[in-house]
């Protein structure tokens, strides 16, 4: 049986079953796209340069063209642009959207939907962040590459090595471009531990600057290091949480701060304050210099790195 005489069970929808429409387009499996070639025309200089070419239907009350794609794909693809059909808002995941990208830019030659296509692939950056960037990448989409880019910054950089999500799309990326992805999510890396280590000196009123009950840091700051008039004993646990979250921020840059176990140890060793002024404002002052201080110095870290691509 020929792939004209098929049997699928896939049967077009509104508009394409329209029995007024002068065209036919009929799938590898066998399923008619009823369609207007003046639409599709207008639409496509591919469909143009195949109107134009003499076929075995012409003479055909409705004339029938055959096309390569398969009915699912081929129908999604209409769905995307075609007037009065209902817009499409999912796909059968990333790698369904990879093909419709090929179809509609690479052979289709409509380039006017490459904003839409866009949105549809922002959608995935969640999910599949170096798949997207990938993608991005490959078809010179540099905004869409760049926030896929942000997104790997939450994950840990071995993770990003070793992501089997977006496997069907690394054969876009090139060695060059996985490179500059790597040496971007390492460079934020180190920005983004390296920003904080003189912050708890930002303001006089912090508990570890003031405490002298709870263990100090063995190392004594002088004033001009600090910007303070006198010596300064700074707490040692406001350093210790610096330097646990430091190392998490070396291998996952955006990672979240709230969720991190050194905010959690940092709250217990300042509890463990004996009276002094660490027990008191320890949660209170930490959650202010994380909110004030800590994390926009870590985000304007990470956004003077720019990714080379």
């Amino acid at each position: 049986m020929s792939s004209s005489q098929s049997i699928t069970s896939f049967m077009p929808s509104p508009p394409f079953n329209d029995p007024s429409a002068d065209t036919i387009l009929r799938t590898s499996d066998g399923v008619a796209f009823r369609v207007y070639r003046a639409v599709l025309v207008c639409a496509s200089p591919f469909f143009r340069q195949l109107f134009s070419l003499p076929h075995a239907d012409t003479e055909a009350e409705t004339p029938v063209l055959p096309i390569d794609e398969a009915s699912h794909l081929f129908d999604r693809f209409l769905k995307m642009w075609y007037p009065g059909a209902h817009t499409l808002v999912a796909f059968d995941g990333l790698e369904e959207l990879d093909s419709l990208i090929e179809l509609i830019l690479g052979k289709y030659d409509m380039h006017f939907l490459t904003p839409l296509l866009q949105k549809h692939l922002h959608n995935y950056i969640e999910t599949h962040c170096v798949g997207v960037f990938a993608i991005a990448c490959y078809r010179g989409w540099r905004d869409v590459a760049q926030a896929a880019a942000e997104q790997a910054l939450k994950t840990d950089l071995f993770a990003v090595l070793g992501d089997t999500t977006s496997k069907p799309q690394l054969k876009h990326l090139s060695a060059g471009h996985f490179q500059a992805l790597l040496k971007y999510h390492h460079a934020c890396g180190v920005a983004a531990a390296s920003a904080g280590r003189m912050l708890p000196f930002s303001s006089a009123e912090y508990c570890w600057l003031k405490c002298g009950t709870c263990a100090a840091y063995t190392q004594v700051y002088e004033p001009i290091a600090t910007g303070f008039p006198h010596r300064v004993h700074p707490r040692a646990w406001i350093f210790e949480y610096l330097e646990e979250t430091s190392a998490v921020l070396t291998l996952k840059p955006r990672a979240t701060f709230y969720a991190l176990n050194s905010l959690v140890s940092a709250h217990i060793k300042a509890a463990a304050c004996n009276g002094g002024p660490c027990r008191a404002q320890g949660p209170r002052d930490i959650a202010v210099f994380i909110t004030d201080k800590y994390l926009p110095a870590v985000n304007a870290a990470i956004e003077s790195v720019e990714l080379d691509i």
